[in-house]
């Protein structure tokens, strides 16, 4: 399973309508449960919807399967989604040196999926099948494996859509409200941990709207019910026998912490699906960052102002050209209110591409509003594991004592300091950026949360492209609190752009 910050960002859809068109299970109008036999009458109706999962591949090499550190300080839900399957998994996406075709594929992963409407559509997440070659399901442990075919997939989200021919009938599970459900009911999960298939764990829904770095667009539900690896994919049910979501990662770290992508974020996506395969999402073309009391003071924004810092424009893309710019707060979209990243990425992505939408936005202390007209959002790129960068880089560029004061050393970028701090390539031979290279522990640079690698954009909306600029823009901000704007770029290649609030020392 991939990071898990407790939570990624946030990459943005197309307003699929919540599925009009499509005839999915319908939910008969009837209390939760009684409990007086346990979930044994409950089980009996919805288990048979759900499936086990296996997935098949042709081998690589070299190995490099090996142990992970969920414990790791620096990343505390490290390696989220492949700790889910007990160690790094291989994927034919990203691993090179394929052995030859003639090879026959080998099982690949185990995960659960279930079923949805009669006509053998099974949801699933994306990660359980992502990277195979050949994709079987079970729809109890004594049926022998029925080959399903992939006919969407949604990395963003996280989930996939499949689809299987069989003569036996099929009696779907019904999607329920994951909005109503409320923290301290009773959940069921379903699924196939370890390989053994159909198990059942019961608990309680601990929280809502959990988020997560590599899945900027799950909304996530957590619950003790007992998940395991090889419960990917499968159904977190209420007590009126509905699927609230899909069960999706755990904090390897403890017991009872485990998370499930929320049921009515993936009903907007399923007709895209079924459709067309993949999903279009809306899109503005800014990073974004979190705004708070002191950034609120230091853009003259009224007391008790609750919305988006715009960190980044990017050129080209749909803000850039209806005029957004870097330190802009995003209050509202077409009149809903936007507090958190999440908020604002939920509702673009939720309009239709090419679509227009109205912005709220604070720009200098005032508010004023803008029509927009909603791009698309990129397609995501694959995490690249090998991608990272030597502990120091080579040229380090003439020491500063004046930025030394504020803890920090910076120099200019080039493609080879660049490539030893994680810096693409590509942008580092575009233009001229300044970039940090040395942080001094419980300095304000320290503090404040700059960081090794970051490329400074500008000092409270000054540019900064030389060594020189940046040191005599510091220079006429000692002793006083310094917005920078910097660029920060994941092992991935992905980058956004985050706005820091650098302090002076403490007299």
């Amino acid at each position: 399973m991939g990071s898990f910050l407790v939570i990624m960002i946030l990459n943005w859809a197309a307003r699929s309508q919540p599925d009009s068109q499509m005839a999915f299970a319908q939910t008969p109008d009837r209390p939760p449960e009684k409990l007086d036999r346990g979930f044994a009458d409950l089980v009996k109706r919805v288990g048979g919807a759900v499936v086990n999962i296996s997935t098949f591949a042709r081998p690589k090499f070299p190995s490099r399967r090996g142990p992970v550190n969920p414990m790791d300080p620096n990343d505390p839900f490290r390696n989220f989604f492949e700790e889910f399957f007990g160690g790094r998994m291989p994927r034919p996406d990203r691993d090179s040196e394929m052995e030859p075709k003639s090879q026959k594929p080998v099982p690949f992963a185990l995960g659960t999926g279930f079923i949805i409407d009669e006509s053998g559509l099974i949801l699933t997440n994306h990660h359980v099948i992502g990277g195979a070659e050949e994709v079987k399901i079970q729809f109890s442990e004594d049926d022998d494996f029925t080959p399903a075919e992939i006919i969407g997939r949604d990395p963003e989200l996280d989930v996939a859509l499949l689809s299987v021919k069989t003569k036996q009938k099929l009696t779907p599970i019904p999607l329920g409200d994951s909005d109503r459900i409320e923290v301290g009911e009773y959940v069921l999960a379903i699924g196939n941990p370890l390989g053994y298939g159909h198990s059942v764990t019961h608990g309680i829904l601990s929280a809502k709207e959990r988020k997560a770095p590599e899945l900027k667009l799950a909304k996530y539900l957590q619950t003790d019910a007992s998940i395991n690896p090889g419960n990917s994919g499968g159904p977190l049910i209420n007590m009126k026998g509905e699927v609230v979501g899909i069960n999706n990662a755990i904090d390897a770290r403890g017991q009872g912490i485990g998370f499930a992508i929320s049921i009515n974020s993936v009903k907007q996506v399923l007709n895209q699906l079924k459709t067309k395969g993949t999903v279009s999402r809306g899109y503005l073309g800014i990073g974004v960052g979190e705004l708070n009391e002191e950034l609120s003071g230091q853009l003259k924004l009224p007391k008790g102002t609750k919305g988006v810092l715009v960190a980044e424009v990017i050129p080209g893309q749909a803000a850039d050209q209806a005029g957004l710019e870097p330190y802009d707060v995003i209050t509202k979209v077409n009149q809903d209110s936007v507090a958190t990243p999440l908020d604002l990425t939920t509702k673009i992505t939720s309009i239709k591409v090419g679509d227009s939408t109205e912005l709220t936005y604070y720009r200098k202390g005032k508010e004023k509003k803008i029509k927009i007209q909603v791009g698309e959002r990129p397609s995501p790129k694959l995490s690249d594991s090998e991608k990272g960068g030597s502990a120091t880089p080579k040229k380090k560029g003439k020491a500063s004592s004046l930025l030394q004061d504020w803890g920090f050393q910076a120099t200019e970028l080039n493609p080879e300091n660049g490539q030893e701090l994680g810096i693409p390539e590509t942008f580092a031979r575009q233009g001229k950026h300044i970039v940090v290279f040395d942080i001094a522990y419980g300095k304000p640079a320290a503090e404040s949360g700059l960081n090794r690698g970051d490329v400074i954009l500008d000092v409270g909306g000054r540019e900064t492209q030389s060594l020189k600029q940046l040191e005599e823009v510091m220079k006429g901000l000692q002793g006083k609190t310094v917005m920078i704007r910097v660029k920060r770029f994941a092992p991935n290649g992905e980058s956004a752009a985050v706005v820091i609030l650098l302090k002076p020392s403490a007299p």
